[in-house]
């Protein structure tokens, strides 16, 4: 049962932060940037009052956390005759990939969250948040960078839990 639990938990809450990752990349922010201040705004208001931030990070979390306690159950406590198999380095790999696209987020995009909620606490004007936090066209160029590169992990992440147990 337990198997069960942390199975559900794992792909619904993966599946969860990869699709919603994979959708606010390649349409949401697109879509915002082109509405300039309304669309930050609404980006915003996405982010930070519907706390997708917080639920995502929430996401990551389970995700990560149950698969790692699966990780443990299967490899019977991290034995490295069943780490150097196809499987068990393939789930390696996979659990890496993920949790460095959560590094990526915390460390990297993190603080654009932390001007969106700066925008939304204060109801500033998007042209003075702008100002204040300097953001340029360098600034988006490596916001987007570091995104794209999220979205490859997680990709790879799922990509490998699926297939782990096959890999001959």
């Amino acid at each position: 049962m337990l198997l069960l639990i942390l199975r559900l938990l794992h792909i619904v809450s993966g599946a969860f932060w990869v699709g919603t990752v994979v959708t606010g990349v390649f349409f949401i922010e697109p879509t915002a940037q082109a509405l300039d201040r309304e669309g930050e705004r609404f980006f915003a208001h996405l982010v930070i009052r519907r706390r997708l931030a917080l639920v995502l990070a929430v996401a990551a979390v389970t995700a990560i956390g149950a698969g790692a306690v699966m990780y443990w159950i299967d490899s019977d406590g991290l034995r490295l005759s069943w780490i150097t198999t196809h499987t068990g380095l393939t789930f390696t790999a996979g659990g890496l990939a993920a949790l460095t696209a959560l590094a990526i987020a915390a460390i990297f995009l993190k603080p654009e969250v932390d001007r969106l909620a700066a925008l939304e606490k204060h109801q500033l004007d998007v042209a003075r948040v702008q100002e204040l936090a300097r953001v340029d066209e360098a600034y988006e160029r490596r916001l987007r960078h570091w995104s794209l590169i999220q979205v490859g992990l997680l990709i790879f992440a799922i990509s490998a839990m699926a297939t782990a147990r096959y890999i001959p």
